[in-house]
């Protein structure tokens, strides 16, 4: 697992806006959606709030992290609290000399490293791999003018048009023609 470059924002739980809505985007009406996020569904957010939200939400990033490192993976695995209590579980077994459960322990111990190890490396590829698709840029609806900002830019209440083809740049909340607002930052 790789450190990230930037600390994470104080307070920020992932998966959900550093300000959730009362209730999750999809069940909320596009009114409520609106209403709850201060915008506007013609017009978008002005510039200067948008500024704001961007200072309050932090940027539209996954994250900048280094490569994966198969040796630090490897680490975490060994380093892993259940992996160190099974290596102590097979300690024991073989200074008490009972070689059949220190063998069937240290097999589980291998097992683990082996499955956890090749398990976090998908997952850092994949990682990868969506950095890699991510959207340079978003065209948006800001001071009811179409502007096209960076997609690091997109804050929470952003109307953000969506052609056929485009690569969505944020989590989103689509309703008809109209598509608005990135769920979540960071």
């Amino acid at each position: 697992m790789g450190n990230e470059k930037s600390a994470p924002l104080e307070g920020h739980v992932s998966g959900q806006s550093n300000k959730p809505l009362s209730q999750p985007p999809h069940s909320l009406t596009l009114e409520q959606t609106v209403s709850e996020l201060k915008t506007e569904t013609w017009n978008g957010l002005d510039d200067a709030e948008a500024k704001r939200r961007l200072d309050d939400y932090g940027p539209n990033e996954l994250g900048e992290m280094e490569g994966a490192s198969p040796i630090k993976i490897l680490i975490a695995q060994v380093a892993n609290a259940m992996t160190l209590v099974l290596i102590l579980a097979m300690a024991v077994s073989f200074g008490i000399q009972s070689w059949i459960e220190g063998g069937v322990v240290t097999a589980v111990i291998l097992l683990n490293i082996v499955v956890g190890f090749f398990q976090e490396w998908s997952a850092e590829k994949t990682m990868d791999s969506l950095r890699s698709l991510s959207s340079p840029t978003a065209r948006l609806i800001r001071g009811g003018q179409q502007v096209t900002v960076p997609s690091a830019e997109v804050v929470p209440g952003d109307v953000i048009e969506v052609k056929t083809g485009d690569t969505v740049p944020a989590d989103m909340r689509s309703d008809q023609f109209l598509i608005i607002l990135p769920l979540f930052s960071s």
